[in-house]
């Protein structure tokens, strides 16, 4: 709609003057920058204007004046375009209006080439979010975790339909920017501003802020470009808490500057116990859903009231490995309870996973050892490390024993044993249990079956 709208802008444009003026005209590009602005603080709109030059290599256009219209406010397109104001362009072809939106969200801005000038090009759009000081900033670098594209495609012009997405992105992005402002974050230069967006309205990728690399006022060094941009940001906006990327790069930068950090990977095992993994964007939402939550708990863990403190350090014991990425940055928060709280169960987790690693699933003699073991220990995270399935493993009743007799031991087929033990309590009667062990195919034991 907006593409329809341009052209209509410029043919009226061209119908003002004759054919002679008109044949003119020279062909020019304007790119409009986006920007992520605080809420009652004036915002710089930034547009650049090139003239179509060859091979890619696009002049500035100085001395050109360029008018800036609000168009449209949280996905609604106004019902006439409003004025904000006009500049001319400098010798780097770039014009600069101060604008101060009056309420938090986000406002589509359009800037036009003014009428009569010997040049002609489509509107620029710019995104302008002001999200409220209580809304959550979700950054989220997009190459590699989002989109296929490369600087090198960009240049060599590739056609958008031919660059690749990644598949869910687009839809659980959809579904986060419901709640969350999400602010974009990419390697691509910035000459290819107007392409990128086109192929980010191709590929239904929620509107957001995106914030390109400035070729020549960044360092090349992809972690040091990172690191700076997210510092920066974070000490803009403090809500900017959680960030997802492709690379452990990105997920560093994120933790560095005090955010839970999201990384897309099929090598899980090879980040640092602070970043959290996730194979797919189902697991991304999921792992955003659970910091939520986990938010909440800690508050509990520590608040004042101690049955809420007991039920909150459970639910947080049972996170496993993921859950250290999840309190990591609450442990250099300024609030000691808060602080000490992650700290807590930081510790405890990586208590749990170095006793988890400890236990010996080699046999099915061995791991049953390993489960009476973990049954002594009597943490439901190192009980779940011994089970096909984690959430069963959790879910399953830790008995109060204090001696085991083995009853009988069958192997009805290969690669599974079924153990009939004898539970002896400190009090009480003892109980019997069955427990069926099975091999997977990676040749360790595993419990199968909850009432195992």
């Amino acid at each position: 709609m907006r593409a329809c709208a341009a052209v209509s802008i410029v043919a009226v444009a061209l119908a003002a003057v004759s054919p002679t003026a008109a044949a003119e005209l020279k062909a020019a590009n304007l790119s409009g920058y986006d920007v992520l602005g605080r809420l009652g603080r004036a915002v710089t709109l930034k547009v650049k204007l090139e003239r179509k030059g060859l091979l890619g290599i696009n002049p500035d256009v100085e001395g050109e004046s360029l008018d800036y219209y609000l168009v449209e406010q949280d996905g609604s397109e106004l019902a006439s375009p409003t004025f904000l104001g006009t500049d001319e362009t400098n010798a780097s072809g770039v014009a600069e209006l101060e604008w101060k939106p009056d309420a938090p969200g986000q406002y589509l801005v359009e800037a036009r080439v003014r009428r009569g000038s010997s040049y002609t090009a489509l509107p620029a759009q710019l995104l302008v979010a002001t999200p409220a000081a209580d809304r959550g900033i979700v950054l989220v670098q997009l190459d590699g975790a989002v989109t296929k594209a490369t600087n090198l495609q960009m240049f060599r012009g590739t056609e958008n339909e031919k660059i690749a997405a990644v598949e869910g992105a687009a839809e659980m992005l959809g579904m986060l920017s419901r709640y969350y402002q999400l602010v974009y974050l990419t390697d691509l230069e910035q000459a290819f501003t107007g392409k990128f967006k086109e192929w980010m309205r191709l590929r239904d990728i929620p509107r957001a802020p995106v914030i390109f690399w400035e070729l020549f006022e960044r360092s090349l060094s992809h972690k040091t470009y990172m690191n700076q941009l997210v510092l920066r940001l974070r000490k803009d906006f403090p809500q900017a808490t959680l960030g997802i990327g492709s690379a452990q790069e990105d997920g560093e930068a994120y933790v560095a500057n005090g955010m839970t950090a999201i990384v897309l990977t099929k090598k899980p095992g090879e980040l640092p116990a602070t970043i959290v993994p996730a194979s797919d964007w189902r697991e991304i939402a999921a792992h955003v859903a659970r910091v939520h939550q986990v938010n909440k708990l800690l508050r509990e863990l520590a608040g004042p009231d101690p049955a809420q403190q007991q039920a909150a350090l459970a639910q947080l014991s049972r996170l496993g490995r993921v859950g250290i990425g999840y309190v990591h940055r609450y442990r250099s928060l300024g609030d000691p309870n808060l602080a000490s709280a992650a700290s807590l169960v930081g510790g405890k987790l990586r208590a749990l996973e170095a006793f988890a690693d400890s236990l010996d699933r080699s046999s099915a003699n061995a791991t049953l050892t390993s489960l009476i073991a973990a049954w002594r220990f009597g943490e439901p995270a190192a009980l779940a490390s011994l089970y096909r399935d984690r959430e069963t493993g959790i879910a399953a009743p830790i008995p109060d024993v204090i001696s085991v007799e083995l009853v009988t031991r069958n192997e009805p087929e290969p690669g599974k044993v079924v153990f009939k033990l004898r539970l002896i309590p400190a009090e009480g009667e003892p109980t019997v249990r069955e427990v069926v062990l099975v091999r997977e195919d990676d040749k360790t034991w595993r419990v199968d079956g909850s009432g195992s």
